[in-house]
């Protein structure tokens, strides 16, 4: 029987559409004839709807966590409560927030002490650092001088006495010369008495006293400068590796600004807990994971909002399904008692990224316009459009046949099924697009209880 026009759409799944296919396969019987149903192709609309699993989940979830220390007053909201925007969620005790405020004013005070003790250290120690320096440049001028004066004056002693010395060997020589010359005795005496007025100036000569007295003197200096160097060279060596270098003090101003700004953000963090904490924005509260009265700790979390206006539906789709799913694609999903439209923003390039999708590979549906009705956590079967046709060739999935590459159909030509290949395209579970192969009013015949040959004779189409 030949068939009119109409739209054919089925949902991949089992679940089926609302259009009705109305092929009624005709079981006829004959003498030497195969029972056969049979189907004129003609024109039609097709479609392929995709029904998938998925889990209702917000697209931003948000922890909340405790910037500073504080404590619990009031908590109003639980797991499972729905907010708006500005809502109050919890409140922290005005007593323990002036008491931290308080103890994180002194911790500033301590920290810029610190600091200006460790500045004035620093330029103590920088201080005998310079003081030893310039010091040890003094002494070694000091010293280099007083050593050159000692070996000057220590030359014109040697000088002095060596001469004092050769006079005397003069005087010796004389001595010994007139000595046995009868008539020189006088002269003789004379020499005498000039020797031991020599040998007196060689110990008690008013310059070389004087010399000894001055060597004396500058060999005290000497000592003196020397034992002072030793103590500039230790003071200069111990204040090198405690003074503060550049680099020391920069990190130290750094320091103090940090210490500064993070005692004015830990005051400010503190005084914006007299308003508590308020949602910012529409959601569900999914988690709270403190109590009331309870101390909590800066970096601890407090509660997870989930936003009810940015839902999406997270799927599973096997590894058959997927070659059909593409981004943009549109969708429609039943949620409680309300229908939602939306659209496919996301497909995971690799199998089981979540651990609830199993082996499934990922698609992620936005809702268009969510609304106050939806409950996080359900699990739904969103529906996807995968593909549409119109106006194209489509016979019953039961008429097409299927050997490794191969597709064929059985069309009649002289009161026998004749075999023809054909190439498909679109496909659900009740039709299946021809691309090529067929031609419309071509009557394709099957049976579901006996295999048809190429040639065999057949009846009732």
């Amino acid at each position: 029987m030949k068939k009119s026009k109409k739209k054919a759409g089925f949902i991949i799944g089992g679940v089926a559409m609302a259009a009705v296919l109305g092929v009624t396969g005709v079981s006829l019987y004959a003498n030497a004839a195969t029972k056969v149903n049979s189907y004129v192709a003609e024109n039609t609309d097709i479609s392929q709807v995709l029904e998938l699993n998925g889990t209702v989940r917000s697209d931003r979830v948000e922890n909340i966590f405790a910037n500073v220390d504080g404590k619990i007053a009031t908590i109003n909201v639980k797991p499972g409560d729905a907010v708006k925007k500005g809502d109050l969620l919890i409140s922290f005790d005005e007593e323990r927030i002036d008491y931290l405020i308080a103890m994180a004013e002194y911790d500033a005070q301590s920290a810029l002490g610190n600091y200006r003790n460790s500045v004035e250290m620093g330029n103590r120690t920088q201080a005998l650092y310079n003081e030893a320096t310039i010091n040890l440049d003094v002494l070694n001028k000091q010293i280099a001088d007083t050593e050159a004066a000692i070996a000057e004056k220590q030359k014109q002693l040697t000088e002095k006495k060596a001469k004092l010395a050769g006079e005397g060997v003069r005087l010796q020589v004389d001595m010994m010369d007139k000595a046995a010359d009868p008539n020189a005795q006088k002269e003789y005496q004379n020499l005498q008495k000039e020797a031991l007025n020599n040998a007196y100036a060689q110990e008690a000569n008013s310059e070389i006293l004087a010399l000894q007295e001055e060597i004396s003197k500058l060999s005290t200096d000497l000592a003196n400068f020397k034992e002072y160097k030793a103590e500039m060279t230790s003071q200069k060596a111990a204040t090198a590796t405690t003074r503060m270098t550049a680099g020391q003090k920069e990190q130290m101003e750094a320091m103090k600004a940090a210490s500064e700004l993070s005692a004015e953000e830990t005051i400010k963090n503190l005084e914006s807990l007299r308003d508590g904490i308020r949602a910012e924005f529409d959601g569900i509260v999914t988690s709270v994971n403190v109590t009331e009265g309870a101390e909590v700790a800066r970096g601890m979390q407090l509660f997870t909002i989930e936003s009810s206006s940015d839902i999406i539906i997270k799927c599973a789709v096997n590894k058959y399904d997927i070659v059909s799913v593409k981004e943009g694609q549109s969708a429609e999903v039943t949620i409680g008692r309300n229908n939602y439209t939306g659209k496919v923003v996301r497909v995971e390039k690799m199998v089981g990224s979540d651990a609830s999708l199993a082996t499934g590979i990922g698609v992620d549906i936005l809702l268009d316009n969510p609304d106050g009705e939806i409950i996080l956590g359900m699990d739904v079967k969103p529906r996807l459009s995968c593909a549409a046709a119109e106006d194209v060739i489509s016979i019953p999935k039961e008429a097409l046949n299927e050997e490794d590459d191969d597709a064929y159909v059985f069309v009649v030509e002289n009161k026998k099924a004749t075999r023809k290949k054909v190439e498909t395209g679109i496909r659900n579970d009740d039709m299946i697009e021809v691309t090529s192969g067929l031609c419309a009013g071509d009557t394709v015949v099957w049976n579901s209880d006996a295999n048809l040959k190429d040639g065999m004779e057949v009846k009732g189409y």
